[in-house]
């Protein structure tokens, strides 16, 4: 190959690179943000963030999948269009979205999982550029986590046997058991693996707790058991429970035998008192 050949080759592959180069600098998507985790019910901002210096938009597109549910085109009217998805998982607030910042609200749990956001530039590019982000929908649990298993009253070493259960919710509540503020023991745990309702998809979390109620544990007769339930950082609930120690309140028997002794103190120093006296009597007659 002459040099006039290579010369003729690199000046047109600089033109390649300077036309791929154009086109990035004309047409770049800059931010894909969308709102996670997100609770059934709530909704948040979808914010796709681009340049277009050189080049004209035609379009830009929001996906959940491969479904396409909003559509902004500067040149059309009206500029905003939105699409159905199948089973609406959520819905576009058209007064509030533009551009590539959509407002999504009363969102379900179909809306998890990835968006993707599309933009396509005029003729005669047609470049296209798109980025994903995904988001976590979470159904919270309707009420607090219950602690079931109590009795009226335990024994000295009698076993303790708790369960604590979130209902209803997905994903299944993380729990923790506490005893007198303190993370129960491992050894102590029972895991379950969550109960799912077939019907819903929705699942109740359960962990059991089973100890002997050794008498460290109670203060002044009782022993106190959180359990508490959390999901990311959307969900965090408690519910609290006394154990009743069926035991003698050492500090009342202390109490009562200083009390005793106190007395016997008191009636040996009357009896002395008398005594001294009667002696006096007697020297004083003599």
């Amino acid at each position: 190959m002459d040099g006039r050949c290579t010369w003729r080759s690199l000046l047109s592959l600089l033109a390649v690179l300077g036309s791929i180069h154009d086109i990035a600098r004309g047409l770049h998507i800059t931010k894909v943000d969308v709102p996670t985790p997100v609770a059934v019910g709530e909704g948040g901002w979808l914010e796709c963030q681009f340049v277009d210096e050189g080049e004209s938009i035609y379009a830009l597109k929001w996906y959940l999948g491969l479904d396409e549910f909003y559509r902004w085109t500067p040149a059309e009217s009206p500029q905003v269009k939105t699409f159905p998805v199948k089973g609406d998982p959520l819905t576009v607030n058209t007064a509030e979205s533009h551009r590539g910042r959509v407002r999504i609200q009363d969102v379900r749990l179909g809306a998890a999982g990835v968006f993707r956001c599309e933009v396509s530039a005029e003729a005669p590019a047609f470049h296209t550029e798109s980025r994903v982000a995904t988001m976590t929908v979470v159904d919270l649990p309707d009420e607090k986590p219950k602690i079931t298993g109590v009795q009226e009253s335990y024994r000295i070493h009698e076993e303790v046997s708790l369960n604590c259960s979130s209902a209803h919710s997905q994903p299944p509540a993380s729990l923790t058991f506490y005893v007198n503020d303190e993370q129960a023991d491992s050894t102590w745990l029972v895991h379950y693996p969550p109960l799912e309702d077939l019907a819903t998809g929705l699942e109740t979390a359960v962990l059991g707790l089973r100890f002997p109620l050794r008498p460290r544990l109670l203060r002044r007769g009782y022993a106190n058991v959180k359990c508490t339930a959390s999901i990311l950082n959307l969900y965090w609930e408690s519910s609290e429970t006394l154990l009743s120690g069926d035991v003698p309140y050492h500090a009342s028997i202390m109490e009562g035998r200083a009390a005793g002794d106190q007395g016997c103190s008191t009636t040996a120093s009357v009896v002395l008192t008398l005594v001294a006296s009667g002696l006096l009597l007697l020297l004083l007659s003599h």
